[in-house]
């Protein structure tokens, strides 16, 4: 009875993680402070701090990385901000959108090529935006 029990939550945590398209992994890091999720084209995370400081970070961010900047914007009255830039054959753009006043989405993709996308770049770069 008790191992049926086990089994079956499993097979849920397994299907809920296949079918709600990421949104398990966020509920799953949600106890580690920002949680980082992998999206359809990168990663993304919802982190304390103004759409400013994340901005900030980004650009700290690709100075320690060694990504070349290639353009930046901002739009909606400063409440989503881009930063956009080049490693190696990646192109990288960090967009900020605010979310509260006291909290930023964050969303890194790394597209190499036409439709590729490096998840794990994607990741890197958005942990270092967040641990800053």
């Amino acid at each position: 009875m008790f191992r049926r029990s086990i089994l079956a939550r499993c097979a849920f945590l397994v299907v809920a993680s296949t079918s709600l398209n990421g949104c398990f992994l966020i509920a799953a890091g949600a106890g580690a402070g920002a949680a980082v999720a992998f999206t359809n084209r990168g990663a993304q995370a919802e982190v304390p701090g103004t759409v400013n400081a994340m901005f900030d970070r980004a650009v700290t961010t690709f100075a320690d990385m060694q990504i070349n900047e290639t353009g930046r914007s901002t739009e909606d009255s400063g409440d989503t901000r881009r930063l956009e830039g080049k490693k190696g054959s990646a192109d990288i753009t960090v967009e900020m959108k605010r979310s509260t006043s006291a909290i930023t989405k964050v969303e890194v993709i790394a597209k190499d090529g036409v439709v590729d996308y490096d998840k794990d770049l994607a990741k890197s770069i958005l942990d270092r935006i967040v641990v800053r």
